[in-house]
């Protein structure tokens, strides 16, 4: 028996290979959308591909049947109470799926989504050895019922069907089961997941927070309070992975077009999304003013999901040679609409002067100096949660996510200073600032440490 997982961190997402090693018999799970990393695995170890399986509808990426379908005409496996257009065979509760002579058998486990189920792998002794949980059990988490990708139910229907799945299904495995979730620290789809990526069944029953001694009331208001804002782009997922759709390779042969200067001003004109993959150090030195700046080296997919529209047009302003990653990460969240490419090296010895901005960064030691001199409009862009556990005297706090809705009513005239935790998303914000004709915004280099906050408490400093 082999189980393989693979784990892509920028989307904080796990995928699997369950095989039979003698018979070179193969099923995958829950794939991600660009799938040769599980090509190359089979071709290495000489396996066949039987099949693929979901355990739901993901809302937070593309998962990459259809694209496993079309290279290896395979079929595709799902709960029963599953709705897809795309042909799908469909589990029955307890039905048993063989791979070769691996037995994995499909356990109804709704509760994050209503069609959820998890994937229970059997040793030679037909004992359980190890659940695929999908997004129902993670490792120091559960999957949160909330999510728009359960259109039509309710969190608090959810919350109870979430309830029963734990309790009556996944705890009445053995304690030294092994529990593979489809995710890890940093996804958005529950707010206490571990940066574990394998545990055991009696090491969750023990360790985990919303498997304590709850009844079904307790549990639901736990597990439905405090959790992240989740990405607008989810419920866009959640209905494209229902959908008989295009294949990310047909999706990437559109996006390949490198463009020309007066090609970026005519899109910039007619209003599409101008991005920035450069880092936010890059960035700082110049930019293209009407360019938003989401870096390519930190959580691409996530944020790019958050601030952009899935259907308006994307131009990337990119390094020489990253422009192909940056349109496949993209599409690994379902944001098909690249329509080109430009090379910053050749944008910045041609555009006008008019045309390029450099950032203004305050760093730590001048951050007292700064406030008292500008008395900025301080915005924290980070989570809610973030703020809370420490911030800037007399900041705003509007998650990233939020700040170009909310940007609105602000004066563009107007001192801000914009921060995060580390500069990655203060970086976004400034350039969609700027982007946005807002001309006197500065950024905190680096982020808030701790140590800002002692220092302008020692001064008793406030805003």
């Amino acid at each position: 028996m082999i189980i393989k997982q693979f784990y892509l961190g920028c989307l904080s997402h796990a995928s699997y290979i369950i095989a039979d090693e003698q018979q070179k018999l193969a099923l995958i799970v829950d794939p991600q959308r660009d799938i040769d990393s599980y090509s190359e695995y089979l071709a290495e170890h000489h396996l066949n591909l039987m099949g693929v399986a979901l355990t739901h509808f993901h809302a937070d990426f593309i998962a990459g049947h259809i694209e496993l379908q079309e290279r290896y005409g395979i079929p595709v496996f799902m709960g029963e109470r599953a709705d897809a257009d795309f042909s799908f065979q469909a589990l029955a509760d307890g039905q048993a799926l063989m791979v070769g002579d691996v037995k994995v058998s499909s356990l109804n486990t709704p509760g994050h989504t209503p069609e959820g189920i998890s994937l229970v792998v059997h040793d030679e002794n037909d004992e359980p050895y190890a659940v695929l949980t999908g997004d129902t059990l993670f490792i120091g988490d559960v999957g949160r019922p909330d999510l728009l990708a359960s259109i039509g139910v309710t969190a608090e229907e959810l919350a109870a069907m979430l309830f029963d799945s734990l309790h009556n299904k996944l705890l009445t495995l053995p304690d030294d089961v092994l529990v593979y979730p489809a995710h890890g620290a940093g996804s958005l789809c529950g707010k206490n997941l571990s940066s574990e990526t394998v545990s055991t069944i009696g090491a969750q029953r023990k360790e985990n927070y919303a498997l304590r001694e709850l009844d079904k009331t307790a549990f639901k208001e736990l597990v439905t309070k405090d959790q992240p804002a989740s990405p607008a782009y989810f419920l866009h997922d959640a209905i494209l992975n229902k959908r008989d759709r295009e294949t990310l390779e047909e999706a990437m042969n559109r996006s390949h077009n490198e463009i020309t200067i007066d090609g970026l001003r005519l899109r910039a004109q007619k209003g599409e999304q101008i991005i920035d993959i450069r880092s936010d150090d890059e960035v700082h030195e110049a930019f293209y003013k009407r360019a938003v700046n989401v870096g390519l080296n930190g959580k691409y997919a996530t944020w790019a999901g958050s601030l952009l529209n899935n259907d308006v047009p994307i131009t990337l302003i990119t390094h020489d040679d990253d422009h192909k990653e940056a349109i496949m990460r993209l599409g690994r969240i379902g944001f098909d609409n690249v329509s080109g490419y430009v090379k910053w090296s050749m944008l910045k010895d041609h555009l006008l002067d008019d045309e390029i901005l450099t950032t203004k960064r305050i760093h730590g030691e001048d951050l007292s100096s700064f406030l008292d001199d500008e008395q900025p409009i301080i915005l924290d862009v980070r989570s809610h949660q973030e703020y809370l556990m420490g911030h800037l005297p007399g900041s705003l706090n509007i998650p990233l996510h939020e700040l170009k809705q909310m940007l609105s009513s602000f004066d563009k005239e107007s001192v801000y200073l914009v921060h995060c935790a580390g500069g990655y998303r203060s970086s976004a914000g400034v350039t969609l600032m700027h982007s946005m004709g807002f001309e006197h915004v500065y950024d905190l280099a680096g982020g808030l440490k701790p140590a800002y906050l002692e220092q302008l408490a020692d001064q008793k400093h406030t805003v």
